[in-house]
């Protein structure tokens, strides 16, 4: 885990018979202290995340859902070999695709059904990558066209991760304000009201182009060498307010 920077925004308002609407009337020789830290790291990628489908045309829709359903069982059954892969499967779109006629008896132009087309969708998720990448290689071969292959962190690290910057933007808050109250010739400082704020994740993904239409053709036989993957870096932003008392 590394550490990218540290920003810091201060501002003071010195005790008066009434201040600002945000604040309470304050005894003389108090100041009021806003402060805000905002603290970012940069976290290796723990997750693998694979998006495939399965897609079909034939001149019978009925052809065409039966030929992705026994597509898409032979892949799910393939997935829970592998105890360590979360697996979902999504989107199932299937539709008509039409195409002009010309008659030639009296030249008009017909819109006719050619043929329909489907699709669905496979995920495959694990923090063992190595599982992710042989079952989508063997998916690979069963004509399912890989949409995205990426890297991010999991929901188990980004939660350490933003624990670990919440109490590091805590602690240099309270220095940065102790310093303050030190400049000012005051000795005390009470942090009366905090508001954390964690940023989401920000992974960066790596993508494997999906095959193009074509190798739909190619036979079973013809194997298709295992994805490749590497993780990357995901950057955790935290952003903490805090409003504190500054006393003599």
């Amino acid at each position: 885990m590394k550490k990218t920077f540290l920003a810091l925004f201060i501002s003071v308002f010195i005790a008066a018979p009434a201040l600002a609407q945000d604040f309470v009337t304050l005894p003389d020789g108090h100041t009021a202290l806003n402060i805000s830290a905002t603290e970012s790291v940069e976290v290796g990628q723990d997750m693998l995340v694979a998006s495939m489908r399965i897609q079909h045309e034939a001149k019978d829709a009925k052809v065409v859902q039966d030929e992705i359903n026994k597509a898409m069982q032979k892949a799910v059954e393939l997935t829970k070999r592998y105890p360590s892969l979360k697996v979902e499967t999504g989107q199932y779109y299937v539709h008509p695709d039409y195409r002009n006629v010309r008659r030639e008896s009296d030249s008009t132009t017909e819109r006719v059904l050619d043929q329909w087309r489907g699709s669905q969708t496979l995920t495959i998720k694990s923090e063992v990558a190595d599982d992710v990448l042989t079952v989508t290689g063997k998916i690979q071969d069963m004509n399912f066209m890989m949409n995205s292959l990426q890297y991010q962190l999991s929901p188990k690290k980004y939660e350490e991760t933003r624990d670990a910057l919440m109490e590091q933007t805590v602690e240099a808050l309270r220095a940065r304000a102790e310093r303050v109250a030190k400049a000012l010739g005051k000795s005390t400082v009470d942090i009366v009201e905090i508001n954390v704020d964690a940023m989401p994740m920000h992974p960066r993904p790596i993508y494997a182009r999906g095959a193009k239409m074509e190798m739909m053709a190619m036979s079973a036989d013809a194997s298709m060498a295992t994805p490749v993957a590497e993780a990357g870096q995901s950057n955790v932003s935290m952003t903490i307010n805090a409003r504190a008392i500054i006393k003599p």
